[in-house]
């Protein structure tokens, strides 16, 4: 039986997107998350336990990038971009960083498309964390960022003839 072309590009892209990094199932200390014991350090920790109480996830699954320090993942309806999961990154610099992508387990999942945005988290910070502080929900927006890693993992593929 002949593997179709689609199916061997998949398998490709698959072992080329999860040898990048390792995941937090070996990275135990990501996987619970732990912070910096400074101020950035204490408001991330804060932004973490309010994901984890607004349905957010730990996942072995995760890849762990350079500094990162916790992890956490949400799915969401599939939006017009065809991106249907939430990976929220917290590093030792103190930047949270939101990945918008297909889910882990679909077929897109590791040949795109993705997308850094800190709009999903300002919106949840805004609209679900109403018990936060106004100057803990600033300091918080004050630490959103991006961090260029996760392209690191989509395999550039060869022209089709």
């Amino acid at each position: 039986m002949a593997i179709s072309h689609a199916y061997l590009e998949h398998i490709k892209d698959f072992i080329y997107g999860a040898t990048r990094y390792p995941p937090a199932l070996i990275k135990p200390s990501v996987y619970w998350g732990h912070f910096k014991d400074d101020e950035n350090g204490n408001y991330q920790r804060v932004f973490f336990n309010e994901l984890i109480s607004n349905n957010f996830r730990r996942t072995p699954w995760q890849l762990v990038f350079p500094q990162q320090t916790a992890g956490l993942i949400k799915k969401f309806p599939r939006n017009e971009e065809g991106v249907n999961e939430y990976h929220v990154r917290f590093y030792s610099d103190g930047v949270i960083d939101c990945e918008q992508e297909v889910g882990r387990f679909e077929k897109g999942h590791w040949s795109g498309p993705r997308f850094h945005s800190t709009n999903p988290l300002e919106k949840i910070l805004n609209n679900e964390m109403l018990s936060l502080p106004q100057n803990t929900k600033d300091h918080i927006k004050s630490l959103f960022g991006t961090k260029p890693y996760s392209t690191q993992c989509i395999r550039k593929r060869k022209q089709e003839k």
